[in-house]
């Protein structure tokens, strides 16, 4: 529309200024036939005076010479404003705009001929005609009453949003005319479809299941209308639903009573399971009882074993100990006799660890049994000087002649 107005002004301005100055140089052309006039005339400014030949015939080409250019521009600014007059006419009418959001039906001398696209577009307007149509979403307000399955009568309000595809905007143009008519075929196909779908449904299923009923309106909305209307339903939203005064203090009263049963049940199972917790907490003391003794007793049966094993680890302990020292004071002895008599210890480790000890004399020979209790002997003697502690025995006479030792 702005480049329509633009060039009507621009054309408007050559026609103005074009015609000015055609009109110009016609004013023009009557004031150089003046001045001829006056030139060649007596009783002009020449005065009354006899021109000759020569200077008329001057004064002649002169001006002629001048009409001449008068005429030619005259002829030029004539044919530029005509021109312009025509570009004003024909021009800003061929030039149709298709903004966006917008699809136009071309109409060849009143036939669909094509689709014009948002933009700049040239068509002759004495035989094209531009019919648009927006490509937006549009919306349709539906409100009406319909029935249930149970006979309630119920108010729907509903909004349904749809686009028209513009791909097939001509078989809009050429079926309907304008899309007025369309959305009144489209609103009468919607009010169809939602009253058989509340029709399938009683009111307490409307009530109890609105989203699911929205749905299958819809799902039967969209298979009516996008095939074979030109359109893509983008939502249909039910936006009320009113029932009778009579009905809805029905369901209001069922409501309060549904809801005293829920709290008496709701009542019913906290006792249940207040009764349910109070068995599972006697269980688990009992349970807990039992396994307190259970542990007890196992406690006190491992105390006694532990004493047991410490009573016989004590034992070998002392066991282990007693040995110890014997076979140390048999080592010392052996060692001891060996000392005494000259001889050597040796010992010998057989394979599986055992060990034994044998005695040798100095030539390396294992020392006999009667060289043994030599070697003893030696040793008895050998402890009783060096365990005696200096005294002399006391001897004591006794009767019948028996003589009886006292050691001190």
């Amino acid at each position: 529309m702005a480049i329509k107005i633009t060039l009507f002004i621009i054309f408007i301005l050559g026609i103005i200024i074009f015609g000015g100055l055609t009109g110009w140089k016609i004013s023009k052309r009557g004031i150089l036939k003046n001045d001829y006039n006056e030139e060649t005339d007596f009783g002009g400014k020449y005065g009354r005076r006899e021109i000759d030949e020569n200077k008329t015939k001057e004064i002649a080409d002169k001006y002629n010479a001048k009409l001449f250019l008068n005429r030619i521009q005259i002829v030029l600014f004539s044919i530029l404003t005509i021109i312009m007059l025509l570009l004003t006419i024909l021009v800003p009418g061929n030039i149709h705009q298709v903004n966006t959001g917008e699809v136009a039906v071309v109409r060849h001398m009143g036939k669909v001929s094509g689709i014009r696209e948002a933009g700049i577009h040239w068509d002759f307007y004495m035989t094209n005609s531009y019919q648009k149509f927006d490509t937006k979403v549009r919306e349709i307000k539906i409100d009406t009453q319909t029935y249930s399955k149970d006979n309630q009568i119920i108010a729907v309000q509903a909004d349904l949003q749809y686009t028209i595809d513009s791909a097939q905007v001509d078989k809009i143009a050429a079926e309907y005319g304008k899309i007025n008519k369309l959305e009144s075929k489209i609103k009468s196909i919607a009010l169809d479809n939602i009253k058989s779908v509340f029709a399938q449904n009683t009111a307490t299923d409307v009530i109890n299941n609105r989203s699911q009923i929205s749905a299958n309106i819809s799902k039967t909305v969209d298979n009516s209308i996008n095939t074979g209307y030109y359109v893509n339903v983008k939502t249909i939203v039910l936006t009320n639903i009113d029932f009778t005064d009579d009905f809805e203090a029905a369901v209001a009263a069922k409501v309060a009573e549904e809801q005293k049963r829920q709290q008496a049940l709701i009542e019913q199972e906290r006792q249940l399971a207040e009764a349910e917790n109070n068995k599972q907490i006697a269980i688990k003391n009992a349970q807990a009882e039992a396994e307190s003794a259970q542990l007890r007793a196992n406690a006190e049966a491992e105390v006694a074993r532990i004493k047991a094993q410490a009573d016989q680890d004590v034992a070998k302990i002392e066991a282990d100990t007693a040995l110890y020292a014997g076979q140390k004071n048999a080592a010392i002895a052996l060692q001891k006799l060996a000392s005494v008599n000259g001889w050597t210890v040796l010992t010998i480790t057989e394979a599986d660890g055992t060990q034994y000890s044998k005695l040798i004399d100095s030539e390396k020979n294992v020392i006999t049994s009667e060289q043994l209790a030599k070697g003893v002997e030696q040793l008895v003697k050998v402890y009783t000087i060096e365990t005696w502690d200096g005294k002399l025995p006391v001897y004591q006479m006794g009767e019948n002649g028996l003589v009886t030792v006292v050691t001190p």
